[in-house]
């Protein structure tokens, strides 16, 4: 395809009916947000069988760090992304080019500092996180091995938003196909046949992210891509890099937080599981397993906004404010109801969940496991809805460049309110308060992302009736 055709591609954003072009971006990011997660459930799977719950704790030990690894290369992905759709829908083509070749080589700087520091405080970290003796071995032999891939964790994801709003929203969801399935693929051969433990998981794991980085890095320099690779536009630019950071701040805050809550997490399923008829290994290892689950039902809901974002961008920046409206609603509808069938499913299914994580005679560790797991995910999954619809309305605020608004948000979710009750909620409930911390923080943080949503709203609605643009004193 020409350059015409890429062209073509974008204008169809500001054209395409709303419903269908939703349906085009979506599909794609929620297949590939499906494949992403149910890797990491798999690997989970393969961890519980071929190495036993130490293994799991050791992964989710992990965590944390590589939260912090993600939210650095979202800062740049998604804020390189929202300014890059905005452009586009202003017609700055030139602008555009300079905002997505900054944002690689940001993404390439990420990666060096990410690889540095994550081997120099691997140690304090991972015991400040939870780990035991028992764990720690694990935990420090999978994160040695993840960091090497550094680059690759950070530049794959971080550019794979840029395909997805160039028009290309199946090559997006194809790099993610083709790591998924290398990951999966290698997990087995890794762990269950050459029997390398917890190390075969963190080969696979870098060895997939390396095939979807020549995959994606591939992509740019396809005859029908509207806007290239240019080492001339690689060279950092203040104006450009400023607003990145400060548009990605708000997912990548939600990122952070999240690393900061799982820090606090693990610490506190390591004291109140020891004070529990359980251990804290148990503890940590449930939550593993939990967060597996939770992430294999989240992502189809992050690929339906991760969809509706560069719609949101570039409708926002061309002034067409009724399909902006349109595009909010549809991912509302979509998400909520998916949630809604994904609660019942796991109030239903909890026990039956947990089990697959252990081998079919368990032992008596794994049972109480599995007992466990069941019991506090139906806890922690309490107020799915509600996190469906936060998502949705934190994604409005940063897809219109409303930054601040949206790290409010986002802080608020897993900062603000979560970290307090993980705090308070386990002296008075034991480690069942650890789990029930989540849903409580869930639902308080959609109430006020409904009431912040609504003003909004309103206040686009009065400047289309003016016919001027939308405010623009909190946009970046």
């Amino acid at each position: 395809m020409s350059e015409r055709g890429g062209a073509d591609r974008l204008e169809a954003i500001g054209t395409m009916p709303v419903g269908r072009l939703l349906l085009r971006f979506s599909i794609p990011s929620i297949i590939s947000m499906l494949v992403e997660s149910f890797y990491n459930l798999v690997d989970r799977y393969f961890v519980g069988h071929g190495v036993g719950y130490e293994g799991i704790a050791g992964i989710t030990l992990c965590f944390p760090i590589m939260l912090i690894i993600m939210a650095l290369s979202m800062i740049i992905g998604v804020g390189g992304n929202i300014l890059f759709a905005i452009r586009l829908g202003e017609g700055k083509k030139t602008q555009a080019s300079l905002v997505m070749n900054n944002s690689l080589m940001l993404l390439v700087l990420v990666a060096f500092f990410s690889l540095t520091a994550g081997q120099i405080f691997m140690e304090p970290l991972l015991r400040l996180f939870g780990a035991s003796d028992e764990t720690f071995p694990q935990a420090q032999t999978y994160l040695r091995i993840v960091l090497c891939g550094a680059f690759f964790q950070t530049v794959t994801p971080g550019m794979n938003h840029f395909i997805r709003s160039l028009g290309h929203p199946r090559a997006a969801m194809a790099r993610n196909l083709v790591g998924a399935f290398c990951n999966v693929g290698l997990d087995w051969l890794f762990i269950m046949k050459f029997r390398w433990g917890i190390a075969g998981a963190a080969w696979a794991t870098v060895v997939s992210q390396l095939v979807a980085t020549l995959f994606v890095v591939a992509f740019f320099f396809r005859k029908d891509v509207a806007i290239r690779l240019r080492l001339a536009h690689m060279r950092l630019q203040f104006p450009f890099v400023r607003k990145i950071l400060l548009m990605g701040l708000p997912a990548s805050v939600m990122q952070i937080c999240n690393s900061l809550m799982n820090a606090i997490l693990n610490g506190s399923l390591a004291h109140y599981g020891d004070l529990s008829r359980y251990s804290g290994d148990l503890a940590i290892s449930s939550f593993g397993i939990i967060n597996g689950v939770m992430m294999m039902i989240c992502m189809p809901v992050v690929g339906l906004v991760t969809g509706a974002q560069p719609i949101i961008g570039y409708n926002y920046g061309a002034r067409k404010y009724a399909r902006v409206r349109k595009t909010l609603k549809a991912a509302f509808v979509g998400a909520i109801s998916f949630m809604t069938v994904c609660w019942a499913v796991v109030q239903l299914g909890s026990y039956e969940i947990a089990a697959m994580f252990v081998s079919p005679d368990p032992s008596e560790s794994e049972a109480r496991l599995v007992e466990l797991a069941g019991s506090a995910m139906r806890i922690y999954a309490a107020a799915l809805p509600a996190i469906a619809f936060g998502m949705v309305a934190g994604n409005f605020f940063q897809g219109t460049g409303k930054a601040k608004r949206a790290m409010f948000l986002n802080a608020c979710r897993q900062l603000i309110l979560l970290i307090p009750m993980l705090l308070v909620f386990p002296r008075f409930f034991g480690l069942k308060g650890v789990f029930a911390a989540q849903p409580v923080s869930d639902a308080l943080s959609a109430v006020l992302a409904g009431t912040l949503l609504s003003f909004e709203l309103k206040h686009m609605r009065s400047f289309e009736a003016s016919g001027n643009s939308a405010d623009e004193k909190d946009r970046l």
